[in-house]
């Protein structure tokens, strides 16, 4: 069996890859650090989610209606802080979920999830 056109065939199509690739990818123009290195941390929020469900906020227990209020009048500050929401490595998802659609729904828009590692 000759194979000379097989190979012939396949040498073409990775010279017509090779032409085509980079026409293909599209650059993403993303921006570029604008603040100075001196710049200070922005002000952070600390809400703690246990594998009970319990919130805690900045080291006090509150209720999701707690929360709400706390965050909104939070997100209605000239700076306001960022949301930093932590969990126990054992609690639900649907329980870090629920207080992340809490935050997100009383307008604050800074928001970091730290994830923990299950050991």
């Amino acid at each position: 069996m000759n194979v000379t056109p097989l190979i012939d065939v396949l040498l073409a199509l990775v010279v017509i890859l090779m032409v085509t690739a980079p026409l293909a990818i599209k650059r993403l123009p993303l921006p570029l650090g604008s603040q100075p290195i001196d710049a200070p941390m922005p002000r952070t929020l600390g809400l703690s989610v246990l594998s009970t469900g319990e919130l805690y906020l900045e080291g006090h227990a509150v209720s999701r209606a707690e929360l709400a209020s706390a965050l909104s009048l939070e997100a209605r500050m000239p700076k306001p802080a960022m949301l930093e929401i932590r969990s126990d490595a054992d609690t639900p998802y649907a329980k870090v979920a629920d207080a992340l659609a809490v935050a997100r729904g009383s307008g604050i828009e800074g928001i970091q999830i730290e994830g923990t590692r299950a050991k």
